[in-house]
């Protein structure tokens, strides 16, 4: 019997005027492991938007987000007997010519930084990070 875990990745975007920034995590302890977007677990009960609410929080210290963007349907690895289904989502921390609030890290944050699309693109190194960035700038220019 396989055991199945939830997970979202949140990418928490804010403006710099009209242009739009991306916030990325590096979680502890590892120095070397990439930036990243916000993770938190979906519990069981858990609705997606709370997972999401309260990852965010934790990992950064945002309360609440203007709005939230599914990025793609869920994905699912299988890894022995346990299976992880993430969930890509976007998270608004800000509207465009208001400043964003200030970001707060939490414990497993060893590291964060605020980045345009080209840079935050390069900074991500998981294939489907990168696929959820692009659609998110995507949607955003339209």
């Amino acid at each position: 019997m396989i055991s199945l875990n939830h997970r979202v990745r949140v990418f928490v975007f804010g403006f710099d005027g009209h242009d739009p920034r991306f916030l990325l995590v590096r979680h502890r302890p590892r120095a070397e492991w990439p930036l990243g977007p916000v993770l938190g677990p979906v519990g069981l009960g858990d609705h997606l938007e709370d997972a999401i609410q309260r990852g965010v929080a934790e990992e950064t210290g945002l309360s609440r987000a203007h709005q939230l963007l599914p990025l793609a349907d869920p994905q699912k690895d299988v890894f022995g007997d346990v299976g992880l289904i993430e969930w890509p989502y976007a998270y608004q921390a800000g509207v465009p010519d208001q400043p964003g609030p200030a970001v707060r890290p939490g414990p497993t944050v060893g590291e964060f930084a605020w980045l345009n699309f080209e840079q935050a693109y390069e900074a991500v190194s998981y294939r489907r990070d990168r696929e959820a960035l692009l659609r998110l700038r995507l949607r955003l220019a339209s």
